[in-house]
């Protein structure tokens, strides 16, 4: 049965409320927000005000700069990124890179918070190694100087807000149902029972967001231009014009169509600074 890690330090073994720092930790973007001391965390309309990072650092060739996290979004020559992730197969690997990016999102440009005054709850990955938990506790505790953490799966986390926003659905008067984990380099099928995952009929399929991204640049290059130095690109135009089918013989008989259908033009962009062209734009 899966369970939820829960470190509490020395200072803080009691009951006081204080600001918590909520982390996605995704292999492809982090998704972050802050509650602040004093929220009512049982409204179900509590709003964090997230923000969203890039989970890698990256340095351009051409531009002869280093960019962390949000700062990817203000290079103009995508093409010449050399991008370095912490993940690998979903897993972190390079917790330097890993920092990096937290000090970032900690920045006060960014969320503005103190470590050492902000508790934190993190996703992990299905089925984390003893050793990849181990070194994720000494990197808030230690590394970090969170005060303390909590750590736990997104399907889980997944439950207990559907238990909150709709308290009155099958899934949560039953504790029965299936929460679908879709990331970045892989997804879940989590299945509960009772309310607890059913740890031995969870299955992991290794097709994610990456994979996605991998198989529209070879398309694309293949029958239009060359992308495959275009990463960003291609996940903007896979992010803005991609869906997922509710029925699929039926779109692919109207994407078959000459003239109509599903055909989009998609515009690149011209290399300026500009917000709106950056990752150019649907036609």
């Amino acid at each position: 049965v899966d369970t939820a890690i829960d470190l509490a330090g020395p200072e803080n073994s009691g009951n006081a409320q204080m600001t918590t720092l909520v982390v996605d930790n995704g292999a492809g973007k982090i998704k972050a927000g802050v509650i602040r001391e004093g929220a009512d965390y049982n409204n179900p309309e509590l709003s964090l005000k997230p923000v969203l990072l890039h989970n890698c650092t990256a340095k351009s060739r051409a531009e002869k700069k280093f960019f962390v996290g949000d700062g990817v979004d203000t290079a103009i020559d995508l093409a010449s990124l050399y991008i370095r992730r912490p993940h690998d197969r979903g897993y972190i690997v390079n917790w330097d890179i890993e920092q990096d990016v937290w000090e970032r999102m900690c920045h006060k440009d960014v969320l503005g918070i103190k470590p050492a005054e902000t508790s934190v709850l993190v996703t992990e990955p299905m089925f984390s190694a003893n050793e990849l938990r181990d070194n994720m506790d000494e990197f808030l505790f230690e590394e970090m100087g969170f005060q303390r953490c909590c750590v736990a799966t997104a399907p889980l986390l997944t439950f207990v807000d559907h238990k909150v926003c709709e308290p009155e659905s099958i899934f949560s008067r039953t504790g029965c149902g299936i929460v679908l984990d879709m990331g970045f380099s892989f997804s879940h099928v989590v299945p509960f029972v009772d309310g607890r995952v059913a740890t031995r009929a969870c299955r992991r399929v290794d097709v994610g967001g990456k994979l996605l991204t991998n198989l529209l640049k070879e398309i694309i290059s293949f029958r239009q231009w060359n992308m495959m130095d275009e990463t960003l690109i291609v996940n903007a135009v896979k992010e803005r014009l991609c869906f997922v089918s509710g029925d699929l013989p039926q779109d692919i008989a109207v994407a078959g169509q000459r003239g109509r259908g599903m055909r989009r033009q998609y515009k690149l962009p011209a290399g300026v600074v500009d917000d709106h062209d950056r990752l150019g734009s649907v036609v």
